[in-house]
């Protein structure tokens, strides 16, 4: 039972707990979901929610439900397809299950919703190609800009099975190619592996839409890592990308928030800023608050935004200045989606599909937003969905309803001149981590003798990725109860983490992925070196 108890002392209060969560964010929440369901009053554990944070930022507790007439959140009870080819999808079921949510093939499996129009892609001078087939096909391409293409996206599956699909301890040389990864830009990585402008602009494109920043801020690790729980990179700008879907449409995020805010209504208190934590007699951990008050407990989850924590001062022993550097380092990423409303879906009646892939902009990626009915209907609304173009100005202060309208206009004629609504909104993604910070985060985050503080549930993920939430809160749950309650989790609780990718690789394909334009010329240029050496040699050699 929580213990609490009041001070005469300008009514200050305490609570004392075995496990005390902070913050609401999806993964504190799962942890606590777990725990409480798993060990009930045996177990003391406490939600502290902090006040409300500013105006823009993801918090799952300010998700409220109304009445949508171009979004019903109802769902057809025979969508939920038990596909589990990726980490992302086992996570999203196994939670989709226990709390009888049922997800439509149009967010978890769109390859299985057929369509009967063209997609359109555009290019950086306006001209725009249509595409029968998956825009990862890059069919809309020149035969050599589809050629490197394909090969780079070969190449980045290559090194995800390299690091990360592999069982056996990792050796000096593979963690030497760890580090070089992770030290490495995707900026870079592209620039030096793609030739063509078209190329190097469909990957800029697709890694932002991924990670929410610039591909200059994000290490080619952490990116092939995103890689890695979608099983593979093909499925990001189209087939079954869920994860855009999820981040645009925020389906299932608003459902399952819904029922965890439920289940941890009950030991969620309410509480002033935190001000300082530390321990008391290495036995347990205080946090206080500005009003003076205190949470004792003997294990800290922390589930914060990693920028939360620059307003809280934390112990050394809690929080080492090595990795307050990586907290303090860590880049908020940020997309921005938008929403235009149609009477009509004229797009279809000029064949179009209303899925839109552009390295133009301002619209970078967009589909025609699904109606998911809870009488089973199929039926679309006309209103287009995607994500813009980032700006070199702040993003939040920019409207470019001007600018999507005079693009729609280009791709699908006048009708689209007169939209009945449109809104933009900011998208919470991701917080990505400084190149070369990645490894050291990752063995921090998911270390297995937990003492004081989890730091597994801190939240990095926000809107950008709720399968990586969940997978993390649920890791947490894990990590906490071994530490408290040893044996205390279920086979089918650990197993859940216990994942193989089947995206498999072999030889022939590691050794022809590494074939392209750049490496040809690169190679051309040192046989031409060598061959002219050579000559000089045997001209020198011959006057001697």
């Amino acid at each position: 039972m929580v213990k609490r108890c009041e001070s005469g002392e300008e009514g200050r209060s305490g609570v004392q707990a075995d496990v005390i969560v902070l913050g609401r964010s999806l993964p504190g929440i799962v942890t606590a979901h777990k725990l409480k369901m798993r060990f009930g009053d045996s177990l003391d554990v406490v939600v502290i929610d902090l006040p409300r944070p500013p105006k823009g930022v993801s918090k799952i507790d300010m998700v409220t439900f109304y009445d949508d007439d171009d979004n019903a959140d109802e769902s057809d009870e025979n969508g939920t397809q038990q596909n589990l080819d990726s980490y992302s999808r086992r996570f999203l079921l196994m939670y989709a299950k226990e709390f009888k949510i049922s997800i439509p093939d149009e967010v978890l499996n769109p390859l299985n919703v057929p369509h009967t129009h063209n997609k359109v892609f555009e290019h950086t001078n306006g001209s725009t190609v249509p595409c029968n087939n998956n825009f990862h096909d890059f069919d809309y391409l020149t035969v050599l800009e589809k050629f490197e293409l394909n090969q780079y996206q070969r190449l980045i599956d290559e090194h995800m099975i390299n690091l990360f699909c592999v069982s056996k301890t990792p050796s000096t040389s593979e963690r030497k190619q760890l580090l070089y990864f992770d030290r490495t830009t995707m900026e870079r990585h592209i620039c030096g592996a793609l030739l063509f402008p078209t190329s190097r602009e469909i990957m800029r494109s697709i890694v932002r839409l991924v990670c929410g920043v610039s591909p200059r801020s994000v290490s080619v690790l952490f990116y092939l890592h995103q890689c890695y729980r979608n099983d593979g990179c093909r499925d990001y700008i189209d087939g079954n990308n869920m994860k855009l879907r999820e981040k645009l449409l925020g389906y299932y995020r608003k459902l399952l928030s819904h029922k965890l805010q439920e289940s941890v209504a009950d030991i969620t208190l309410h509480a002033n800023s935190i001000k300082n934590i530390r321990t008391y007699s290495h036995e347990q951990v205080i946090l206080e608050t500005r009003d003076e008050d205190t949470y004792v407990c003997r294990l800290l989850a922390m589930a914060l935004r990693p920028d939360e924590l620059h307003d809280i001062d934390v112990e050394p022993l809690l929080l080492s200045p090595r990795h307050a550097d990586i907290v303090h380092f860590m880049l908020p990423g940020r997309l921005k989606k938008f929403k235009i409303r149609y009477e009509t879906d004229f797009w279809k009646r000029v064949g179009f599909s209303g899925e839109i892939l552009s390295i133009r902009g301002p619209i970078v990626w967009a589909i025609e937003r699904p109606r998911i009915s809870a009488t089973g209907s199929k039926k679309r609304l006309a209103c287009l969905v995607g994500f813009l173009k980032a700006v070199k100005y702040e993003v939040h202060k920019h409207d470019s309803k001007a600018e999507v309208i005079e693009q729609l206009v280009k791709l699908f004629g006048s009708d689209a001149a007169h939209p009945v609504n449109y809104r933009e909104s900011d998208i919470e993604d991701l917080f990505v981590p400084r190149c070369g910070d990645y490894v050291a985060l990752k063995k921090w985050t998911e270390e297995e003798n937990v003492r004081f503080v989890e730091w597994g549930t801190l939240d990095m993920y926000r809107d950008g990725d709720i399968s990586g939430a969940l997978e993390a809160g649920h890791s947490a749950y894990l990590r906490v109860s071994s530490q408290l309650r040893p044996q205390g989790a279920t086979y089918e609780d650990v197993s859940a983490v216990d994942i193989r990718s089947n995206v498999y690789g072999n030889f022939f394909t590691r050794l022809t992925s590494k074939v392209n334009f750049v490496s040809g010329l690169s190679f051309m240029a040192y046989t031409a070196a060598l061959y002219v050496g050579i000559r000089l040699i045997k001209s020198y050699m011959n006057k001697t």
